[in-house]
């Protein structure tokens, strides 16, 4: 849901543009428009590039984000949830189901709270928090020949927040340009855990590896370590982590292949920049996503290859994110007391960008022009 008073100003024009031809190598105009999928209300941003696809209903996720050029889509697709599924089931909830029954594989931000789900001031919030799944409200769509923008606004339910985005997407550009804003209404600073959570799969995953400059490499240490293949509470440089079982190192920046039933959840941090990158040498492709340190000093890392054999996944998933994070993993009440929180001031904002697109050279940062290792 929008603010109160906010003006939604369409370009309908370009709404009704059709789609563009695959990419031609010359720049093109951008477009932006309404696309209806799957029972979904949509909206599409494109140029010779990519495309990316929204869902405004859904917290703002991002459904699809494809190469234009190679037709892959680095969005990973859940086919344990139906795509039209936006609320979770009429039945008790329990061991996270609040999330799993809507995850379809999409990107969406967690908020106020980070992962786990708990007590926030009074409101009891679900896992990886409210805004991934209220709906939010499209304020803004402007075109020209140059660029296109889209602005989303969401408000929370049960805390005093507002989450406002722009996504900006220009006609020589292969980089999709993030601008976030979180509002507070609170007359009082709130400390909150922020993360935003790509979810990548498909075939670029295959034989690809995970390529960032974090500097160290740590575990959570979970109530249940024997539920882990890595050692609970492990730290170390970045990508080496060691295994429960038998004491192995494991290189956890190879993404194992689909089936291999190997997974991890690790957390990096000591980044003395802020990008990350899924790299496929084969393909000389990649995708990269760079953000602000200052802001989001840790990214957490999930990787998935049909190891989770039980309920919500039952085998299936092959997945990697890499997730800049305000805070380390840990419980609402664990981060709060640590201090590993940001404050956003009272009635004040907190805005920071993130770029991201696909890329031909592995290191980043990458350039924002055609050209020089972007697509």
């Amino acid at each position: 849901m929008a603010e109160r008073g906010t003006k939604v100003k369409r370009n309908e024009a370009a709404t009704r543009r059709p789609r563009q031809p695959r990419r031609t190598g010359e720049p093109v105009k951008p477009v932006v428009r309404r696309a209806r999928a799957d029972g979904r209300d949509q909206w599409v941003l494109e140029n010779a590039f990519c495309r990316v696809t929204v869902w405004p209903e859904q917290g703002g996720a991002i459904t699809a984000y494809e190469d234009r050029a190679s037709g892959l889509d680095i969005i990973w697709r859940n086919p344990c949830v139906p795509p039209t599924r936006a609320r979770t089931l009429d039945q008790p909830t329990g061991g996270g189901s609040d999330l799993y029954d809507v995850m379809d594989g999409s990107w969406y931000v967690s908020l106020p709270n980070g992962f786990f789900a708990g007590d926030y001031f009074g409101a009891p919030l679900g896992t990886h928090g409210e805004l991934r799944c209220v709906p939010w409200a499209v304020t803004t769509v402007a075109a020209t020949r140059d660029e296109v923008r889209l602005t989303l606004a969401g408000s929370s339910v049960r805390t005093p927040l507002v989450y406002v985005r722009e996504l900006r997407l220009t006609r020589t550009s292969p980089r999709l340009e993030w601008r976030e804003t979180l509002r507070n209404r609170w007359h009082r600073p709130l400390p909150v855990a922020w993360l935003h959570h790509p979810t990548w799969g498909g075939p670029l995953l295959d034989g690809a590896r995970l390529v960032t400059p974090a500097r160290t490499v740590s575990v959570f240490q979970a109530d249940d370590p024997a539920a882990l293949q890595l050692e609970a509470g492990f730290r170390g440089a970045w990508p080496w982590v060691r295994e429960r079982a038998g004491g192995a190192m494991r290189d956890c920046s190879l993404i194992p292949p689909a089936g291999a039933r190997r997974g991890h959840s690790v957390q990096l941090a000591e980044f003395p920049a802020g990008w990350g990158a899924v790299w496929n040498e084969r393909r000389g492709l990649g995708f990269g996503i760079e953000w602000d340190p200052a802001v989001f000093p840790y990214a957490w890392s999930w990787c998935c290859s049909g190891d989770v054999e039980g309920y919500p996944l039952w085998g299936e998933g092959h997945i990697i994110t890499l997730q800049p994070s305000t805070s380390p993993v840990g419980r609402w009440p664990d981060l709060l007391r640590a201090g590993a929180v940001l404050t956003v001031p009272a009635r004040g904002e907190v805005t920071t960008t993130l770029t991201t697109g696909f890329v031909t050279t592995a290191d980043g940062p990458w350039p924002a022009a055609d050209g020089g290792g972007a697509r």
